[in-house]
């Protein structure tokens, strides 16, 4: 019986010292599961960075629009203005319409519009 008890004893300590030396498949797992963690979120800091760029661009690309559309608001309500000067210096109809770039209706409109002005 003794002999017995030695036998197992011995036998637990040498299960004891081949479990030390083999693999845990637990920790590889956990530190694939780490490293995958880390590129996704390495991929997703990337595309936050290239959104954030791409709106950065878009919002620069949505500025200079409005800043056409109010100039040319601005030269809308100037084009009154200088069509009459013209129109008073004798130039006709055709030549300021070249001049402006628009049509020769849209300067007879503006010039029947203010033409009280005008007398």
């Amino acid at each position: 019986m003794t002999i017995m008890i030695i036998i197992l004893f011995i036998i637990s300590i040498v299960l004891i010292g081949i479990s030390y030396f083999q693999r845990d498949n637990v920790k590889e797992l956990e530190q694939e599961l780490d490293h995958l963690q880390l590129s996704a979120m390495q991929e997703i800091y990337k595309l936050k960075k290239k959104m954030r760029i791409v709106e950065e661009e878009l919002l620069q690309n949505d500025t200079p629009l409005k800043e056409t559309t109010t100039s040319m608001a601005n030269d809308e309500a100037q084009n009154p203005a200088r069509i009459l000067a013209k129109f008073r210096q004798g130039m006709s109809l055709e030549a300021i319409a070249l001049s402006e770039s628009s049509t020769v209706e849209e300067i007879k409109l503006i010039v029947e519009k203010n033409e009280r002005s005008l007398t």
